[in-house]
């Protein structure tokens, strides 16, 4: 009994000894420390701010808010009696802050027989199963038909020792993502760009990711393995262990899934600057790109979608061929047609692989078809051709996903200037090295347009989305292609000059009619609503569109388009427009455009044409 109160003097003693000399050294300070805690600089002048939500992940009571605090709380923690009850050991604070304890200690130097290091079992057990040697950064290529999804993805794979090609799916993955529960819409829409959800670190098997998006979604997938050493390795995961269970507020545009990946590789190599090159959002393959340019990947990998690849196999296949793989995949026919046996056995093979594929693509739930299918393949006794699918240029060497655009043109017989922004992402006449083709992405594009007609100035238009997916009809699927986009713009023949509310969505169909051309035709709803400038307030009506887009090399392409659309509700008219547009790169950041339009909007007939120069970053 007389020992525990000098056990606990020398315990405070030798705390207060390792407190003076984290002030002393302004150990808050450090941006091992700062990077830990997620802190940021605050709106005043030497405050800081924790960009963790989780109450439960600080130990002071502002430590939120307060480094030096946070610190302090810490080292006091450590001091505390460690359970009995192996069930209750992991709660402990050394078992919880594995990360945090581990740099206090290399860095304060703690003495073993005055601050025991206790054993942390089920940490131990974790990262035996991982069996860390390296991390891989992942990323899934844009999935235009999930708005979570549509600017890509990243999430990163643990590789284990001694691992292989063959071996690799087995490794585990690490994925921030935020719980959305069952909301879709409007609600996913604004509660995911004001933070309304909570967003956290799961780690999982790597092949069920894979099957998601590679197979699933048909989204291809890039591996950039990077150069962290093995101790750099383990010190992320340290932080991985800690941020179980912890929640961040997620915004769909700058603190999302790429975004805090990044701080955790920033924990790994404290030394670079990541996160601060984001602002107000930060695109996936921007993130890749700055990864890329900090000169921490080392190689890179493609893996190709199921999509990918049964599209590659099946571009230099006869007609007839492709018909006979339909019709064995859809059961109209059998391995045993004399159409097929009669086939050389290198093209029996590959016949019946492909129909297997395809079946299996389309989600053919009938199991004896694909298993009859295996089974005569695998009886021909011949091995299958390695398939090599070319990946094209990596998502993060395209063009950057900002752009600013200065216009000169003539409208209506005056001249104008206009400036353009738009912080993200792709639209379909820019360069498509890296970028899907036949997808435009565009958020939040505002015009600023000075007119000579009366020397003012004034906003164009801003669109807050603008996405349009023209995915070809091929040999394989009959996809719909589909455009909407919403906003605010300025139209001829108004009275008022002020500023329309437009919606506007279709869907029809595109076609590839060669590598490098695509025609589409959609059919259109629109509606237009401002109460000064329109008849009853609003106009609505349908319409169709058309258009050819075509790459003629990698510095040139030409979109023709035209649309006509009726509006039969409201305010009854026609709007009419034919145009020609053109684009020359001129460097991976600069390029020129040409315009030409024929255009009636709310009674007036008009032409437009001009010049621009823009810009990506």
């Amino acid at each position: 009994m007389l020992t525990l109160p000098a056990t606990n003097a020398t315990a405070n003693d030798y705390l207060h000894e390792l407190t003076q000399a984290a002030t002393a050294e302004q150990l808050w300070q450090h941006p091992e420390w700062q990077k830990l805690l997620h802190y940021k600089p605050g709106f005043f002048p030497n405050s800081y701010k924790s960009q963790v939500d989780a109450p439960r992940f600080f130990l002071a009571e502002d430590g939120k808010t307060d480094p030096q605090a946070e610190l302090d709380a810490t080292l006091a923690a450590f001091f505390q009696p460690f359970p009995e009850d192996l069930d209750a050991q992991h709660l402990h604070p050394q078992c919880v802050f594995v990360a945090r304890y581990q740099w206090l200690k290399q860095t304060l130097g703690f003495d073993s027989s005055r601050l025991p290091q206790h054993s942390c079992w089920r940490f131990e057990e974790w990262m035996q199963a991982l069996n860390p040697q390296g991390i891989t950064l992942i990323f899934p290529t844009a999935y235009i038909n999930s708005p979570a999804s549509m600017f890509g993805h990243t999430l990163m794979r643990v590789d284990s020792k001694d691992q292989t090609e063959q071996t690799r799916l087995l490794s585990y993955a690490i994925n921030f993502g935020a719980d959305t529960g069952n909301d879709g819409g409007l609600a996913y829409a604004v509660k995911g760009l004001l933070g309304g959800y909570p967003g956290g670190f799961s780690v999982q098997p790597y092949y069920l990711k894979v099957r998601e998006y590679s197979d699933m979604e048909n989204r291809d997938i890039w591996e950039y393995q990077l150069n962290l050493t093995e101790q750099e390795t383990r010190t992320l995961l340290l932080h991985a262990w800690e941020l179980r269970g912890i929640w961040f507020d997620y915004y769909f545009f700058s603190e999302n899934c790429s975004y805090h990946l990044l701080s955790m590789i920033e924990t790994a190599r404290p030394d670079i600057e990541l996160t601060n090159q984001f602002g107000a959002w930060a695109i996936p393959s921007d993130t890749v790109r700055v990864v890329d340019e900090a000169g921490l990947v080392e190689h890179v990998i493609y893996r190709p979608s199921r999509h990918a690849t049964l599209t590659h196999r099946m571009a230099g296949l006869e007609p007839q061929q492709i018909s006979t793989i339909q019709q064995l995949a859809m059961a109209q026919t059998t391995p045993e047609d004399k159409t097929i046996t009669a086939m050389p056995v290198a093209q029996q093979a590959e016949t019946l692989e492909l129909a297997h594929e395809y079946a299996d693509y389309h989600q053919d739930n009938n199991e004896t078809h694909l298993h009859q299918l295996l089974q005569a393949r695998s009886a021909l006794g011949v091995a299958s051709p390695k398939v090599d699918v070319p990946g094209g240029t990596r998502p993060d060497q395209g063009h950057g996903t900002g752009r600013s655009s200065l216009i000169i043109g003539r409208e209506d017989g005056y001249s104008y200037q206009e400036l353009q922004l738009r912080p993200a992402y792709h639209d379909l006449l820019d360069p498509t090295a890296g970028y899907a083709s036949g997808a435009q992405i565009i958020f939040f594009g505002l015009g600023l347009r000075h007119s000579n007609q009366n020397d003012a100035t004034r906003l164009q238009y801003f669109t807050p989305v603008d996405i349009i997916s023209l995915t070809p009809v091929s040999d394989i699927s009959t996809p719909i292609s589909w455009q909407f986009d919403f906003g605010l713009i300025r139209k001829h023949g108004q009275q008022h000059n002020r500023m329309i509310s437009t919606v506007n969505g279709g869907a029809g169909l595109s076609w590839s009619l060669m590598t490098n051309s695509t025609v589409y035709t959609l059919f259109n709803l629109g509606i237009d609503a401002n109460k000064h400038e329109l008849r009853k307030g609003y106009a609505a009506g349908f319409g169709v569109s058309v258009g050819m887009l075509t790459t003629i090399n990698d510095n040139w392409a030409v979109h023709l388009f035209a649309q006509s659309i009726d509006y039969t509700a409201g305010d009854a008219h026609n709007e009419k427009q034919l145009g020609l547009e053109q684009r020359f790169s001129l460097s991976k950041t600069d390029t020129l455009r040409m315009q030409w339009t024929r255009q009636r909007q709310l009674g007036d007939d008009f032409s437009n044409f001009n010049l621009s120069w823009q810009h990506f970053f």
